[in-house]
């Protein structure tokens, strides 16, 4: 069986208790790779392949803004910086712990009609730039793969929290209404054309929205809101993905975001990711809720990893092999692993995992 086939055959629920451990769902804090090599992690490797983690690829399709706006310092002290990023955003980064630090947003690109009718143009979804240099011959090699293969499919709240902030999201809500309309029609019609172009070339495995639209103690925009401003545009995107054979479609969003699951699964999409424990997720509790229509990812509590193998073995023990046994779930922690995990503690949950799949 090759990875292809291993990955869709668990995420359509036809294979249990097997482990798969997909490259891309994989994360680590920079700071974290620096102290693992202080512990005996070679420089000299590819991470995901040290680890052995399964081969998994997004295709290469640019999403971003083309032009990216330039960053740039606006001002500098011993701690901080505000600088311009690529998004067109001021903010403020901190210097020191910059991982573990949360930037500060000063002002954002879009304020106003005007301002996005000059955003928007960096959006041009037929921009030759959003393709790899060597589309042509990447299409070929994607026909003799092995391995998944996905493609992103941006954000229809995500984006605009980045762009608009969301202060400033809820005055526009009021202020100017069908503004918001106007862009999620346009991102609606953005998303669409990038896929077209890629699928009617590539066949894919699955397909993976960001939104990041949730705290500790829920979603930052209200159901409302998803239903009536968001819902309509997701289905036009997953209708266009099940269209083209895309079953698999997954969501990354952090915080607590049980509220929001059923508005996805009305929507087709049937993965969430990475579901933090810290913020209330509980992956057992998903899966007896919803049984085989949601596929998940990670749910393991990276905060166990800077403990001993005791608590490590509680977490995955109470976790995994109810998990696998079911299927439709790919063990991982439950976002970037910290630096405060020693790599003997990381290595130790990865052996751990794989006995229980073996």
């Amino acid at each position: 069986m090759t990875d292809r086939e291993k990955f869709l055959k668990i995420a359509r629920f036809e294979l249990g208790g097997e482990v798969f451990l997909p490259s891309c769902w994989q994360w680590f804090w920079n700071g974290t790779l620096e102290r693992w090599r202080g512990e005996g992690l070679p420089g000299d490797v590819h991470i995901q392949n040290y680890f052995g983690f399964q081969r998994m690829e997004y295709i290469p399709i640019n999403m971003s803004l083309i032009p990216a706006f330039d960053v740039e310092t606006l001002k500098e002290d011993v701690t901080t910086k505000v600088i311009i990023d690529s998004d067109g955003a001021k903010k403020r980064i901190f210097k020191e712990n910059r991982e573990l630090s949360m930037d500060q947003w000063i002002e954002y690109p879009v304020k106003d009609r005007k301002t996005w009718q000059e955003y928007k143009k960096r959006l041009n979804p037929h921009s030759p730039a959003r393709y790899p240099l060597w589309w042509e011959k990447e299409k070929e090699r994607y026909k003799e793969r092995d391995y998944p293969l996905g493609i992103s499919v941006g954000s229809f709240f995500g984006w605009l929290r980045n762009w608009i902030g969301i202060e400033n999201l809820s005055y526009l809500l009021v202020d100017d209404l069908s503004l918001i309309e106007e862009i999620e029609e346009y991102l609606e019609y953005f998303i669409i054309e990038i896929l077209k172009g890629v699928l009617k070339d590539v066949k894919c495995d699955f397909a993976h929205f960001w939104e990041d639209m949730a705290y500790n103690k829920g979603s930052l925009v209200s159901m409302e809101f998803v239903k009536k401003y968001m819902m309509p545009h997701y289905k036009k995107v997953t209708d266009l993905l099940h269209s083209n054979g895309i079953n698999v479609i997954t969501l990354d969003s952090d915080g607590n975001v049980w509220e929001l699951i059923p508005f996805w699964l009305e929507c087709g999409i049937n993965g969430i990711i990475p579901n933090e424990v810290a913020a209330g997720m509980d992956v057992v509790a998903m899966r007896k809720k919803f049984g085989k229509n949601l596929i998940i990812e990670g749910g393991i509590n990276k905060q166990v990893l800077s403990k001993g193998k005791k608590e490590i073995e509680e977490e995955v023990n109470k976790k995994v092999p109810y998990l696998l046994r079911e299927g439709g779930y790919f063990p991982g922690i439950d976002h970037s692993v910290p630096p405060d995990a020693p790599l003997e503690n990381y290595l130790y949950y990865l052996k751990l995992i794989r006995e229980i799949g073996s």
